[in-house]
Parts: structure tokens; C-alpha cells; sequence
């Protein structure tokens, strides 16, 4: 059986696109739809956005990475290195009580 161990940068880049394209589409909606409907602020929906899109994504990358094998120390600070999670208790939240993260 041929097993591929991921490296670092494998695991980053899949980092960037897992969370990164979701929140900016997720950001987009989120701003536009509550901004027509509910006429919030602007900055207020985008923030809203970014959170919702943010703690969606980082679970199924950690979610992903964790069912790959990958180390929780070499995650987070892969994490860090790409600003994608800040600390050892977002893998935690996710890991140990299958909790969506917040920021």
C-alpha cells in the first residue's frame, strides 16, 4: 500500500483554498442578502459574513487535515503560519468536541 504523507505546504495551500475562496463567497451572499432584506449595514453584514464563513471553513480543514493524518501540533502551526487559526483550541473545538470554532 502506498501511503503519501502530505507536506507542510500541501497542507497550507489546502488551508487557503478550503477556508479562504469558501469565506470570500459565503462573506459576499451573507453581505448582499442581509444588506437587501433586512437593510443592515454594509460593514456590519460583511462581518457577519466573515465569521459564518470563516468558522464553516476552518472546521472542515481541520476536520480534513485531522482525518489525513496530520499531527495537532504540525496543524496549528501550519494554521498560524497561514493566519488560519490563531491557537491550539480551535483544533481542540474541533477535534475533541466536534464544536464549530469561533473566532
Amino acid at each position: 500500500m502506498n501511503i503519501k504523507t502530505l507536506s507542510d505546504y500541501d497542507i497550507s495551500i489546502r488551508g487557503q483554498l478550503t477556508v479562504n475562496l469558501p469565506v470570500v463567497l459565503i462573506m459576499i451572499f451573507t453581505a448582499f442578502g442581509l444588506n437587501m432584506f433586512l437593510d443592515l449595514n454594509f460593514k456590519i453584514a460583511v462581518f457577519i459574513g466573515l465569521v459564518l464563513g470563516w468558522s464553516y471553513s476552518v472546521k472542515k480543514w481541520i476536520q480534513w487535515a485531522v482525518k489525513n493524518d496530520v499531527d495537532i501540533d504540525r496543524l496549528v502551526k501550519i494554521g498560524k503560519r497561514g493566519s488560519l487559526i490563531w491557537s491550539k483550541n480551535t483544533v481542540e473545538t474541533v477535534t475533541k468536541y466536534n464544536k464549530t470554532p469561533f473566532i
